[in-house]
């Protein structure tokens, strides 16, 4: 957060003490009152948008903060504020703008930094190093600039200097899963498989049973659990939820579009008169596009936090925090249409899940769904990939889906997402129950 001097009996100083020991609803009140009686003081503007960000209100964070850059255009802490608004919402381009508009009035590590964040994203390594390392000749205690160095020195491969601002990272910032996070995907990503391994299994030891790095350290050895933990789905997705939808529109993220392309090809107009579940709905992003065959819709999640960001799409008729072979064995026969976009691919061994779909689909029922695709050349029916993500194999598949009771399925390939500016290969798959 940018801060700023005042006086000790300003009311934005008491709002600010708040905001720092983390009372956002103490702070935001504070900050409310003060735009009540002037709704142009730009010092509030500006710090109650930081706090939309922090509490995922990400349109409005980006209101308060354009109106506070427009009222005081030459404060370069509002610039950076309204960058980090923008990157919240994946508006790149903008977002670097507004941080180099920062720059110009006065350069400082954090927009240095909020700028190698970007370059990151690009996979601009050099020039990602190079704003990093000014960072970090303005300010050598930026725990933020020595981070983003290292994960540039990771890309540039230079695992040795990486390892080094890793350290000094680590050593200057508080633990932070996410931090810790990024680092093991970009050891697996710069080739430093061994790194990551022993990564993984360092952090398993200060924090033994931790679900993501339990199941990272699996990808990175080269096993294949049956499936992804409930508690590292709800852990991931959790932290993932407030900027989920942003997240995969800059990843052109078209699997919920391919579900509903599936259903338009096999079932009749829509006319409001099928019983839907969307399985592992996440934020709802499919809602929309069933809801025109729904009679009812159920959508059933892991995580919490994602179901608070479908309720307000207003179109399920009930959301359900559920893990979903448990949520259909408990409903036989309740459906007509069963989806599940980019779900599966947290599940290895998927027989249970098409037996419990099976029993939960009504005699002829439909079921679409995506997975990511295995290689060709991989003779497993399944495999844990270094993304934490499962991609199956056609032969496997069918096996499963035959033994399962349904009708020889109907796949299409398809590029579900980028990742890392590369196509993700994928499967739409759609059958019936017999």
């Amino acid at each position: 957060m940018t801060t700023s001097t005042a006086a000790p009996t300003d009311p934005l100083q008491v709002a600010i003490a708040h905001h720092r020991r983390g009372e956002l609803d103490a702070a935001q009140a504070l900050y409310a009152e003060l735009l009540r009686v002037d709704p142009r003081r730009a010092d509030a503007l500006n710090f109650m948008g930081v706090l939309m960000v922090q509490r995922g209100e990400r349109e409005r964070a980006l209101e308060l903060l354009k109106k506070a850059s427009t009222i005081a255009p030459r404060e370069p802490g509002v610039w950076n504020n309204l960058g980090n608004a923008l990157l919240s919402l994946g508006k790149l381009p903008e977002a670097e703008k507004a941080f180099r508009r920062s720059l110009a009035l006065v350069e400082s590590a954090e927009a240095l930094t909020n700028i190698a964040r970007i370059q990151r994203r690009r996979q601009e390594w050099a020039r990602s190093e190079a704003s990093a390392r000014r960072a970090v000749a303005l300010a050598p205690q930026s725990g933020e600039a020595w981070h983003y160095l290292s994960l540039a020195l990771l890309g540039l491969q230079r695992s040795e200097e990486a390892f080094e601002a890793a350290v000094k990272a680590e050593l200057l910032l508080p633990a932070h899963a996410q931090r810790r996070e990024a680092y093991g995907r970009a050891l697996w990503a710069a080739g430093e498989h061994d790194r990551a391994v022993a990564f993984y299994r360092d952090w398993l030891d200060k924090e033994p049973g931790n679900a993501y790095a339990e199941h990272h350290l699996a990808a990175a050895l080269g096993q294949t659990p049956e499936r992804a933990s409930d508690a590292y789905v709800e852990k991931v997705f959790d932290q993932f939820a407030a900027s989920f939808d942003t997240q995969l529109a800059t990843l052109q993220y078209r699997a919920p579009q391919f579900v509903a392309e599936a259903l338009a090809g096999v079932l009749p107009a829509p006319a409001s008169q099928y019983d839907i579940a969307d399985l592992g709905c996440g934020t709802g992003l499919c809602g929309p596009l069933l809801k025109p065959w729904a009679r009812s819709l159920v959508g059933c999640d892991l995580s919490a936090g994602m179901l608070e960001r479908a309720a307000p799409r207003g179109v399920y008729d009930a959301l359900e925090k559920a893990e979903l072979v448990q949520f259909l064995t408990g409903r036989p026969g309740a459906f007509d249409v069963l989806v599940s976009a980019d779900t599966l691919i947290y599940f290895g061994e998927l027989a249970p899940m098409f037996a419990a779909a099976h029993a939960a689909l009504r005699p002829g029922g439909t079921l679409v769904f995506t997975l990511e695709a295995l290689d060709a050349a991989d003779d497993a029916p399944f495999r844990l990939t270094e993304s934490g993500r499962y991609a199956h194999a056609l032969p496997g598949l069918r096996v499963r889906v035959a033994a399962a009771g349904f009708a020889e399925p109907a796949v299409a390939a398809i590029t579900p997402r980028l990742e890392s500016a590369r196509a993700v290969a994928g499967w739409l798959v759609t059958t019936r129950r017999g």
